[in-house]
């Protein structure tokens, strides 16, 4: 059995893996390849991690496939709030 703090660490440390990933999700139209690196890389980082480093059995998915899934959601609201800031700024400069 793996302990709760260990689980949690480790979906902690996924997630942030994951913020950059669906930061750059936004940026690609959907259902491109690009768009569908930024979703499954990540996955596969996610399965060795867990086969191959850490030799964990499949109880351990539902906790790092969490931590996969909100890492995406929270880097592509990142993305899309920085992609307006940057749609504004560009929108203020003027042209001489």
């Amino acid at each position: 059995m793996i302990p709760d703090v260990t689980r949690l660490s480790v979906s902690l440390v996924i997630c942030v893996i994951n913020l950059p990933f669906g930061f750059l999700r936004v940026r690609f139209k959907k259902f491109t390849r690009p768009w569908g690196r930024c979703i499954y890389i990540p996955i596969l980082i996610n399965i060795l991690v867990r086969r191959f480093i850490l030799h964990w059995d499949w109880t351990a998915i539902p906790y790092l496939f969490s931590a996969t899934i909100f890492g995406h959601v929270l880097g592509g609201l990142w993305g899309k709030h920085h992609q307006k800031k940057r749609e504004a700024i560009s929108g203020l400069q003027i042209e001489d």
